[in-house]
This record gives C-alpha cells, structure tokens and sequence, in this order.
C-alpha cells in the first residue's frame, strides 16, 4: 500500500503587491526535482486543507510533465488497495478536488488543466509553461540524438541542460512510495550518466576545471559511479594539481574497498 506523504506542497505564490509581487510575470511552474513546486500565475494556493492521496495525485499527474495517464496505471499507484470501483469513485473525488482547488468556479467539463482524454487524465500545461522534469527529457533526447555524429558541441549543451534542470532526487515528498521509486532511481541514473558522459567530453577539449566540475556533480548523484572518479582524478592530474588528483584517488581506492573490489593500485 502506498503511504501518501504528509509534507505540504510547497507552492510559489503571486501577487500585485508585497513579497508575492517577486512572482509577477513568472510563468505557470511545476517542479519534480528536489522537491514539488507549483507556480498558477495571479494565484495564491493554500493547500492546507487538501488531502495528502490529493496532492499525491496532483505529482502524480506532474511527473508525466503533461502526458496522458491512463485511469488503470493511476489506480494501481494511488488506490492499490481498493477495489476497481472504488479505486475510480476515489480517483473521480480526486480529480474534483484538485478541479475545484486549480481552478475555483469553473463549470464541470470545463477545466483547462486537470483534463479527462478518453480513460486518461492529465494536468494540461499551457503552452508556455515551464516544467523541469520535461525540459530534463528534453535534453536527454537532445544528447541521444548526438550519438554517433560527431557533434560534441551539440551534445555537451544538452548536457548542461539536463543537469541544470535535475536539481534533486525526484518528487522527494512521496518517500518510499512504490509508484515513484522506480522512476526516482533512473532519473538519478540518466543525471549521473549525464554528468560522467558530460565530464569526459570536457576533459577531451581540454577543459579540465569544467570537466572537475562535471565530475564532481556525477559524485554528488552516485558517489559509486566509477567513470566519473576515474575522469576526475585524470581532470586534475591535467590541470597540474597532482594532490588533489592524488586525493581522488585515495578516495576512490576507499569506495572500492567499501564494494570489495580491489583499488586500481592492487588490481591484479
């Protein structure tokens, strides 16, 4: 069964006048990354009174970065436990509420952001709406599509992008949730990858202090991943600080004793 998290949906407020008027002119916002944020332009949330299996279908809907869902995955991630009937006679009470929250006053059928497709719901995000998890796929399908081309330039950019929009473990709130873990984990995956792939690319033209930092951010993401140490310790060995390329190695040889595999010094 899913424990639905009690933590409060942080949410960025506007307004015309007082500290809220900083958000004046930002767009509609949603971010899974690091921690859940939601920006309606000219409106202040509170959801102090909304459910916590709402708000977890309000992310739930979010991390789809505004694909459709269809009602079968939905209830099998938030209402496992229920049902089939009551699991939809849930999910449709839901579906009001964050309706009625989003959007007060609008006419049943009538919402433009939680939006029914056929068997499938979704949170509609207007066309210039910013939402990281999708601007994250974005850039990764950017990268791929530099594979095999020779366009480092290309791919080192999209690269950039991708760690720019992954700022934290994804949807942080939902905990161990079973509908996110999976998807929390090959997000970490892709960013870490991103950042090892990323760091190599900078060592190769010969920027090592971007390459450091590239690495570094892999680290940060996967301490355990052993390309990006193996282009770290090489990064600073290149720029001329050979201890503190000595250091990461003495690090690393740690993490793999950690894992019992034996440091580069010992290998056989």
């Amino acid at each position: 069964m899913i424990q639905a998290n009690h933590e409060p949906i942080r949410v960025r407020a506007s307004g015309p006048t007082g500290p809220e008027a900083a958000y004046v002119g930002q767009p509609f916002t949603v971010r899974c990354f690091g921690g859940f944020q939601l920006h309606i332009p000219g409106r202040r949330l509170d959801w102090t009174n909304v459910r916590p299996r709402v708000r977890a279908l309000l992310r739930f809907l979010a991390v789809h970065g505004g694909r459709p869902v269809h009602r079968e995955v939905i209830l099998a991630a938030l209402w496992p436990e229920l049902p089939v009937r009551s699991g939809i006679r849930n999910l449709h009470v839901g579906i009001s509420t964050l309706r009625a929250f989003l959007e007060p006053g609008v006419r049943r059928g009538a919402s433009r952001l939680v939006r029914r497709d056929g068997e499938s719901y979704l949170l509609a995000l207007p066309p210039t709406a910013y939402c990281d998890v999708r601007s994250f796929d974005e850039a990764i399908t950017a990268w791929r599509r530099t594979a095999g081309t020779g366009q480092r330039g290309a791919a080192v950019a999209a690269l950039r992008e991708a760690l720019a929009q992954y700022t934290g473990d994804l949807l942080p709130e939902e905990g161990p949730a079973e509908w996110i873990v999976a998807e929390r984990d090959r997000y970490r995956t892709l960013a870490a990858e991103s950042a090892a792939t990323l760091a190599a690319l900078e060592l190769e033209a010969e920027r090592p202090a971007a390459a450091v930092m590239a690495a570094r951010r892999g680290l940060e993401i996967d301490g355990f991943r052993d390309d990006a140490w193996r282009v770290l310790a090489e990064a600073h060995q290149r720029s001329g600080d050979v201890a503190a390329a000595a250091r990461v190695c003495s690090a690393y040889d740690q993490v793999l004793r950690t894992l019992g595999v034996p440091g580069p010094a010992r290998a056989a």
